[in-house]
């Protein structure tokens, strides 16, 4: 078959799954059709291995099964396939193929969370923020801004399941400022846009507001996200329902009562779904992690570190607001004794019975020392001696926490980054 025809079967076989994909229902007829192409474009591969719009097509197609993988809960089908999608845009050549990947890996990050892996999916919660942060994309106006707000959307969900709550709430406000930016800009916002806005940066910031007491951002929050609902984006009756809830629990109660009895109208029981929802504990941030080994360390005299010297490198790294990993650190070159500050603070915490606070821990312990690596590029050996032994201490610390939460796909999840680090060791 000649290959205008190999091309035209591909891109048909790719517009049918795309059209599926608009009913969730259509999941399994969108895969069948992608696979389609997928073998079609296999041959195509097969006489012009390197050509960059053959690259170019697999990656859009990847990252397009790769949503019907996750429609259908196949979390690992859809991390593979989203894996493959990096790399094909990085082969692709394209001017955008960085930005094409970032979205790819916020994807994978979901993904990741979904399957209980948290140190994979809060590196590419990193890595997806920092190609729209190296492309200027927090600026306003820019071109970019509808994606930026999209991706600081969903980081915001990946950093509520397994990541830390004051990087989420981070997120979900920078988000919802800039969805409030699109909307200022053109008197509106799409249909897509408002359901990043309201589902994923609404619902985060939402949740956390009001478990900090926070109510009047809560209140703003879930008004928009209201508003968004009935204009036909999102659950009337749920946002009706946390709106009410909201309002009670903040000491107006009379305000509440007309909503609450509107919102078990449209939904029945869905006060009783948001009263469990609030009702369920955040796991500690950093910041309270590290408080609580300051406090621990008020009962050791002779302890190697001071309160005070823990409040200092707490002030450092949580003071400041930030969305992910490589915002934490200021000077890279500067965290290798901080590493092994915060490896050893991991291991007394997990000493004390604390485990929450020591995987939280040495996690970010873990993630700072990927991200300034990964960023460094060509000067990582350079980096790599200080930080090796930190380092390891820190995956050791987390990978018994791991077990003593029960938690077999977090020390999956250790375990393969241990072997990466490793392998970084040792030459590649």
């Amino acid at each position: 078959m000649d290959r205008d025809r190999l091309k035209q079967l591909t891109q048909e076989a790719y517009e049918e799954g795309v059209g599926h994909q608009v009913l969730p229902s259509r999941a399994r007829a969108a895969l069948d059709a992608f696979d389609r192409s997928a073998g079609h474009l296999d041959e195509l591969f097969r006489s012009a291995p390197d050509d960059p719009q053959l690259w170019q097509m697999r990656g859009a197609l990847l990252y397009s099964r790769a949503t019907a993988h996750l429609a259908l809960d196949r979390h690992e089908a859809a991390t593979a396939d989203l894996t493959a999608c990096v790399d094909a845009y990085g082969r692709s050549g394209l001017p955008d193929a960085a930005l094409l990947a970032a979205d790819a890996l916020i994807r994978r990050a979901r993904a990741y969370g979904e399957a209980g892996r948290p140190m994979a999916a809060l590196a590419d919660v990193d890595r997806a923020i920092g190609a729209y942060v190296q492309a200027g994309a927090y600026e306003s106006p820019h071109p970019l801004l509808p994606d930026f707000a999209r991706v600081l959307a969903l980081a915001a969900t990946v950093q509520l399941k397994v990541g830390d709550v004051d990087q989420a709430l981070a997120c979900a406000r920078q988000s919802l400022a800039r969805y409030q930016d699109l909307t200022r800009q053109r008197g509106g916002l799409g249909r897509e846009e408002a359901g990043y806005m309201a589902d994923a940066a609404g619902d985060t910031a939402s949740r956390l507001e009001a478990a900090r007491g926070n109510w009047d951002a809560a209140r703003a929050v879930n008004q928009v996200v209201r508003e968004a609902a009935e204009a036909g984006v999102g659950n009337l009756g749920q946002a009706l329902a946390r709106e009410g809830l909201h309002l009670r629990l903040s000491g107006r109660a009379r305000q509440a009562e007309p909503l609450l009895a509107r919102a078990e109208q449209l939904a029945p029981g869905a006060l009783a779904r948001e009263e469990e929802l609030a009702a369920l504990p955040f796991p500690p941030s950093l910041a309270q992690s590290l408080t609580a080994a300051e406090s621990i360390l008020r009962d050791h005299g002779n302890a190697s570190l001071s309160p005070r010297e823990v409040a200092a490198l707490r002030a450092e790294l949580t003071d400041h607001e930030s969305y992910s990993a490589s915002v934490r650190v200021r000077m890279g070159s500067t965290f290798a004794p901080k590493a092994a500050a915060l490896a050893s603070l991991a291991h007394l915490l997990l000493q004390e019975g604390h485990v929450a606070e020591a995987w939280r821990t040495a996690l970010e312990t873990h993630l700072v020392c990927d991200s300034l690596v990964r960023r460094a590029a060509d000067a990582a050996e350079d980096l790599l001696p200080a930080l090796a032994a930190p380092w390891r201490d820190a995956l050791a610390v987390a990978a018994e926490a791991a077990r003593a939460a029960d938690r077999p796909t977090f020390t999956e999840d250790v375990t393969t980054m241990t072997a990466a680090l490793a392998t970084a060791l040792d030459g590649g």
